[in-house]
């Protein structure tokens, strides 16, 4: 995972190690497993939505994955993809299981949700990277939040969808929450088509003013960067997660700062 922005959170915590044990384990999709962790007593720490963690199950390397729920929950969800051959999520998905010990170190990252902002937000997730995009529009909503808040959920196909009726409800709760699923490799008759970002140069058309949260694969994240800034995006209003797997090079940005864990 990489961090993409460039300038500062406005609450910066000191990262603590911390311990936990699985409290809960879900099939979201046929790749991707919810996750919920819950600390030790008086192990709690909180964070700011869009911020992630150190995660280290027993006996496989700690990968870094996104807080998907709020900051102030009694226990941290987390969305893992599985990777083929990956020590990590392969574990996850074929020998985890509740009642495990967990060691993370928490919270980490820059891409966290501006409370400050009163514009209009434009969220864009691909896969997994929807983890991070749930604590930011959550906690915003939470916090009552009332601009226009646009999240598109990019996906390959149908089958790769998740958490589509829990956004709709978020939605009809929200009146300024639009959520709109978009599927690139199949036709759907419920759900646009294309690449996600095709949809969100279809739909905004000037972006000068808006915050804008990116998560998911480097390919994606290059283009909703180069989406949004040919839009009217500023830089500053871009706060992005690259999700990668440690096999993978980091994602080559430009003139935005990295973070690398």
């Amino acid at each position: 995972m990489a961090w993409l922005g460039s300038d500062e959170a406005e609450v910066v915590q000191a990262s603590r190690r911390v311990t936990g044990v699985v409290s809960r384990l879900e099939d979201l999709t046929h790749d991707i497993k919810l996750v919920r962790i819950a600390p030790d007593q008086g192990a709690f720490l909180d964070f700011a939505a869009g911020q992630y963690a150190q995660v280290g199950f027993n006996g496989v390397p700690a990968r870094s994955y996104s807080m998907a729920g709020r900051p102030g929950d009694d226990s941290f969800e987390f969305h893992i993809r599985r990777v083929p051959g990956g020590a990590a999520s392969e574990h996850v998905h074929g020998a985890l299981s509740v009642g495990d010990k967990v060691a993370l170190e928490l919270p980490l990252g820059s891409s966290s949700l501006r409370q400050h902002h009163s514009g209009p937000i434009l969220c864009v997730a691909g896969g997994s990277g929807l983890a991070p995009i749930k604590s930011i529009v959550e906690t915003a909503l939470a916090h009552g939040m009332r601009q226009p808040i646009h999240v598109y959920f990019g996906v390959r196909a149908e089958r790769d969808l998740y958490l589509v009726e829990h956004f709709r409800a978020l939605a009809r709760q929200h009146p300024n929450l639009i959520f709109t699923p978009v599927l690139s490799e199949e036709p759907s008759a419920q759900h646009r088509s294309g690449y996600v970002t095709q949809a969100v140069e279809e739909d905004l058309i000037d972006l000068n003013g808006w915050k804008a949260y990116v998560a998911g694969p480097p390919q994606m994240v290059d283009a909703a960067m180069a989406t949004t800034f040919a839009r009217g995006l500023r830089s500053a209003d871009m706060h992005a997660d690259a999700f990668f797997t440690p096999e993978e090079p980091l994602p080559q940005v430009r003139t935005l700062t990295i973070e690398t864990q």
